[in-house]
């Protein structure tokens, strides 16, 4: 196996390509500014291009194969080459960010198929316009943002970088200090939004190497307080990758996700605003955008 680089992007971008799924997961940059958490090593199996992450834990398949060829054979060496490294460890191998056509490629009777958090997809026209009394609130969060702040909306360009960074490392100190003011029983909290903070300074840093084009900052008062990167992953879907906003400014949220939107992606019919990884708080900000369909995920473990 091979460690993903960021040379591999070519590579990856031709195979997934050819699988048309408007799954956010399936971008080279939603797998790779991951890498601080996890080892993303890759092998052409069968034709197809199988990426797998391996952690302290154990090893999984982060995307099911990338290609069309002899699938079946394809996943029982997946699954072979996973055991492995699993058996020894107690760590159950399975396949991750599986989308429902994948599941009629291979015999399923021999798998258990298991649905995980779908990906929320939402209507591009309805996130710029906000029509209609149930993006009420939105709107008048918006109004009061700029109301009451004097605020730069730019596009993203390699001279926000360090900047860039900096207002990242203050919201992951704010989130742990929240975290742990809200007394989260979950132990892997803090530790979650750690890693997540180092996710979004690996897509600012490498945003240019890895084709990440639509971006915008917010500045007030000279500093950055708000970053967010998209690509499109389909001709007819957009995803936002990362959005950070500084929460001490009321609306700003709201305000950058609908300005990123229309400045980027108002010709893609849809974007996906990605999982919420079972988190309430999480689960109820993307539910109040209203999304016009959930984008249903599968893991699949071997019987």
């Amino acid at each position: 196996m091979k460690r993903l680089k960021i040379e591999d992007k070519k590579l990856f971008d031709k195979y997934v390509a050819e699988e048309e799924v408007n799954l956010c997961d399936y971008s080279f940059a939603n797998n790779y500014i991951w890498k601080g958490s996890v080892e993303l090593l890759w092998k052409i199996i069968n034709g197809n291009f199988c990426l797998f992450g391996l952690t302290t834990k154990g090893m999984c398949l982060m995307l099911p194969p990338l290609g069309k060829t002899n699938i079946q054979d394809t996943l029982d060496e997946c699954f072979s080459l996973m055991r492995e490294i699993n058996d020894a460890n107690g760590f159950e191998s399975y396949v991750n960010y599986a989308y429902e056509k994948f599941l009629n490629f291979f015999d399923n009777s021999s798998y258990r198929i298991v649905e995980s958090y779908p990906d929320y997809i939402y209507k591009t026209s309805d996130l710029i316009k906000l029509a209609g009394r149930k993006y009420e609130k939105k709107r008048n969060e918006i109004n009061y943002f700029k109301k009451n702040y004097v605020v730069s909306f730019e596009r993203f360009l390699s001279k926000h970088i360090a900047d860039a960074l900096l207002m990242i490392d203050q919201w992951k100190r704010e989130k742990v200090h929240e975290s742990n003011l809200l007394n989260h029983n979950e132990a892997h909290y803090g530790y979650g939004l750690i890693h997540e903070a180092e996710a979004a300074k690996c897509a600012v840093i490498f945003s240019e190497e890895m084709g990440l084009n639509n971006g915008a900052v917010i500045i007030i008062d000279g500093r950055i307080e708000g970053v967010t990167l998209g690509e499109r992953i389909t001709a007819n879907t957009a995803s936002v990758l990362i959005e950070k906003t500084n929460n001490s400014f009321h609306g700003m949220p709201q305000f950058i996700y609908q300005q990123f939107c229309a400045a980027h992606f108002s010709d893609v019919e849809y974007i996906n605003a990605g999982e919420d990884w079972g988190i309430e708080g999480l689960r109820r900000a993307k539910t109040s955008y209203h999304p016009c369909f959930l984008a249903k995920k599968f893991l699949i473990y071997k019987k």
